[in-house]
């Protein structure tokens, strides 16, 4: 079974959304969010972008925003952008960068489908497998319940996330067999942000010993 078809099945089987909804895309321009609008193309869904500048990469930031743009006149849909003075936000309510940028993101998507204008009625976000076990592992070490041991939820609210079923190397081999074009944020390369620590060094290292450690948690984070 192809990707796309999977993709189509599991929105079908988790009522997601129907065919026939217009939803608004959370677009960075990483392979990702690109993976998750030619999905919605080839699937015929109708969509919007939206697109958060957070203004903390410089040029690479505007390139980025530059980029979703350039997406938006290949669909032929519309590029919704929001540049936010990120570090400013964070220093005023004393809270992480990644904190504020949370924040930021899921307030102005909420607006956007609470405007009376908007045809979106539903918020699709790229989150994949992956995310979702460095999610749960981080709430494990962190201290948790049973409640954050169950990961990402592929519905909450008016947001939904067909990615959750599938790993990251399924999305590369899409956008490979695609040949999509993104970009590559430079901060990912970084382990100074929890999640990239979990990702670049922590499940590298368990899975020298357990090869499956990712079907693991993943299995792990259905039974939860």
């Amino acid at each position: 079974m192809d990707l796309l078809h999977r993709f189509k099945e599991f929105a079908r089987q988790q009522q997601l959304f129907a065919p026939t909804d217009h939803l608004l895309l959370a677009v960075s321009g990483g392979i990702d969010s690109v993976v998750l609008c030619e999905l919605c193309r080839q699937a015929n869904y109708s969509f919007t972008i939206a697109h958060c500048n957070f203004q903390l990469r410089g040029l690479e930031s505007q390139r980025d925003e530059d980029f979703v743009r350039s997406l938006g006149k290949k669909y032929g849909v519309e590029v919704l952008v929001r540049q936010f003075d990120t570090s400013e936000y964070a220093t005023q309510q004393k809270i992480s960068i990644q904190e504020a940028a949370r924040e930021l993101r899921y307030t102005w998507f909420a607006t956007i489908l609470e405007a009376k204008d908007t045809t979106a009625s539903l918020l699709l976000t790229a989150h994949h497998a992956d995310d979702n076990i460095e999610t749960t592992l981080m709430h494990f070490f962190r201290g948790t319940g049973l409640r954050g041991l169950t990961g990402i939820p592929a519905r909450n609210g008016l947001i939904r996330r067909p990615l959750l079923n599938f790993y990251k190397e399924e999305l590369i081999g899409f956008a490979n067999e695609n040949k999509l074009d993104f970009v590559e944020d430079s901060s990912n390369e970084s382990s100074k942000y929890t999640r990239n620590f979990f990702r670049n060094e922590i499940i590298p290292a368990v899975s020298n010993v357990f090869p499956q450690v990712k079907e693991n948690l993943a299995g792990n984070i259905r039974r939860f």
